[in-house]
């Protein structure tokens, strides 16, 4: 497999990537220990694959406007806000301490100042930012749901995780929810806890490379369509 040359250097305290025709620009904490501060390449890839796909089929404009999504583990926020530029109501989550950047970069490129004079992007969504720990019975009923679309990019990179996760997105999801999950190949052993657990509950297409944004692609960033099974496996 060929080394990953990297969209975002993490050594920046900003990150500008074009979507919709227009430059979103995202604050990053490079000098942090907390990896929710950091634009991970496989949250670019998932939010230039709704672009590329925001005409026709389940991520168009006329498919996802109005209707309710959530990102959860999202960082500085970078597919949640693809996912409003198209017209989605979208809900950002994250830990508590990531609240205040992912705040500053909702501000900075979804208020209705960050929006006037941008062709195209008149028709976003709303926007609410929480609190969310995948651990926690009462964030998680404070989100709601069942949400449409569920967004995660890069949150699957440790075993301990996979689980927490998989709970996370059954609560907030029904039989019409559908769910991408984006992760870089770090290893073997937590993708294939990945695939083992979320298989009991969720149908998983993984997503043609062909069908990403040819610029915004590579071997080692997978991405997963996945939708709720009429009935779970044991």
């Amino acid at each position: 497999m060929s080394e990953l040359e990297r969209w975002n250097t993490h050594l920046s305290t900003y990150v500008e990537v074009t979507l919709f025709g227009s430059e979103v620009r995202l604050a990053q904490t490079p000098s942090s220990m907390n990896l929710g501060t950091t634009v991970w390449d496989a949250s670019i890839c998932l939010a230039k694959y709704l672009e590329k796909h925001s005409r026709k089929g389940d991520f168009s404009r006329a498919a996802v406007r109005g209707k309710q999504g959530i990102e959860l583990g999202a960082g500085p926020g970078i597919a949640g806000i693809a996912f409003c530029l198209l017209g989605g109501d979208v809900l950002l989550t994250d830990l508590p301490v990531i609240m205040p950047l992912l705040s500053k970069n909702v501000d900075a490129n979804l208020s209705a100042a960050a929006l006037r004079g941008r062709e195209g992007l008149w028709d976003a969504g709303a926007v609410r930012v929480q609190a969310l720990d995948w651990n926690s019975p009462l964030d998680i009923q404070a989100a709601g749901g069942p949400f449409q679309y569920v967004l995660a990019a890069d949150c699957v990179y440790h075993e301990n995780h996979v689980e927490p996760l998989y709970r996370v997105v059954v609560a907030l999801t029904d039989a019409k929810s559908t769910v991408l999950i984006a992760n870089e190949l770090r290893s073997e052993s937590v993708q294939s806890r990945f695939i083992e657990i979320f298989q009991a509950g969720f149908t998983i297409k993984k997503v043609p490379h062909t069908k990403m944004d040819p610029a915004y692609r590579h071997p080692s960033i997978l991405l997963y369509s996945l939708k709720r099974r009429k009935v779970a496996r044991v």
